[in-house]
């Protein structure tokens, strides 16, 4: 007799029934492998509580590993503007203007999802205004790649003409941006300017907040990244720059957290060894499929992973922290119709895992004992068939303290 669990909408209807808010409900994985279908609740001392079908369980935001809502679908909403935080946070915007206010010159924007943030200028890497109605500057996308050292990189449409200025910006209020140019000092409109590449030395990155770390994927399409506050009828996340933001829950597409108990190999980087195959050395991937996208394994897509090629082998460096190495490993669904390769895993170089596997082979979930180790290496080699399409993946690849 098989037991079918409850499922997230039954969970749902349970707590409708019981008079109890409807928060986030959706599915829970945790580091030591608990999947879990309920309502969930974050405190802000960090406390979290998943309350099931059959009861409530507690668990800290370290614990965990995803969080998917039930039923979450992205919502297409067009935004005309972009901000890069010094951070490395990428936030598209649908309002882009200079904050009005005491403090520090600072530009307000407004994102999709509704939240308004004031972002000093100190901050920002770069911005585009009015992406939509502006075609890009020329040179921006190179400038953005490497900006000047200590010039700010000013983009302006003046006459239906565009201009490109290295400036040092000064300040921003009532509309205008100030800057100094050539040792005079000017104004132009905000409703004009293109975009701006700040700087190397004329802002600050901000400190990276502690682990866990939290990424929060919403369905109006930002991806911020930051220290979790709280997850009850509104999602709070305080990001590196210190501004904290305020979202409904329901507007959580997905939300994944980082902590020191759990690693993805995606985060590190490894010693490379490589073999090429007919005089030509295949790539290997992070967090995307050797012909892009998600990898995908029995039909299912996996967003996290590491994509290798035979002979390739990737050696990570543990300092002796970790318990165990997790993965499902497979050939991608869109490899050769021949694909078949070598699966092996060393700890200490020591062989702890081989396993065969063909274009034919279901994925499969593998458990790897770590022993505190230094040393973890991942490696595939050339199956019978040599095949070049042998897309081999460990997806979901992770080191977990336990």
């Amino acid at each position: 007799m098989s037991l079918r669990l409850p499922t997230a909408s039954f969970v749902l209807g349970v707590l409708l029934a019981a008079g109890l808010p409807a928060q986030v409900v959706g599915t829970v994985d945790t580091v030591d492998g608990r999947h879990l279908e309920g309502a969930i609740t974050v405190a802000e001392s960090g406390d979290v509580v998943v309350t099931t079908a059959t009861g409530e369980v507690r668990l800290q935001v370290a614990e965990l590993m995803d969080l998917v809502p039930a039923k979450a679908a992205p919502r297409r909403l067009t935004a005309l503007h972009r901000v890069w935080l010094r951070s490395g946070a990428e936030l598209p915007c649908v309002e882009l203007a200079i904050a009005t206010g005491e403090g520090p010159a600072a530009i307000a924007a407004e994102l999709p999802c509704g939240a308004k943030l004031r972002l000093p200028i100190g901050m920002l890497h770069a911005l585009r205004h009015a992406g939509a109605t502006r075609p890009e500057p020329a040179l921006f996308a190179a400038d953005l790649r490497e900006p000047a050292k200590n010039d700010d990189l000013l983009f302006v449409t003046k006459d239906e003409r565009e201009q490109r200025s290295a400036v040092r910006v000064t300040g921003a209020s009532g509309g205008q941006v100030a800057f100094d140019l050539r040792g005079k000092s000017y104004e132009f409109a905000f409703d004009g300017v293109a975009a701006i590449v700040f700087g190397q030395n004329t802002g600050f990155a901000p400190d990276r907040q502690p682990k866990p770390r939290t990424v929060v994927e919403l369905t109006t399409g930002e991806r911020l990244e930051g220290r979790l506050l709280a997850l009850d009828e509104q999602l709070r996340l305080r990001l590196d720059e210190g501004v904290e933001l305020a979202v409904p829950a329901k507007a959580l597409m997905r939300m994944s957290v980082a902590s020191d108990r759990l690693v993805r190999l995606s985060e590190l980087t490894p010693k490379v060894e490589q073999t090429p195959a007919f005089d030509r050395v295949w790539p290997w991937t992070v967090d995307r499929a050797i012909d892009g996208g998600a990898f995908q394994l029995g039909g299912r897509q996996y967003e996290r992973g590491i994509g290798m090629v035979p002979l390739t082998r990737l050696t990570y460096d543990l300092g002796g922290r970790f318990d165990s190495f997790e993965a499902t490993i497979g050939i991608d669904d869109r490899g050769g119709p021949a694909a078949d390769a070598v699966f092996r895993v060393f700890v200490e170089d020591r062989l702890a895992f081989e396993q065969k596997v063909d274009r034919r082979s279901a994925p499969q979930q593998i458990s790897i004992d770590l022993a505190r180790c230094q040393r973890l290496a991942l490696e595939v080699d050339f199956g019978a068939n040599y095949d070049l399409g042998d897309h081999c993946v460990f997806a979901d690849a992770r080191v977990v303290q336990k």
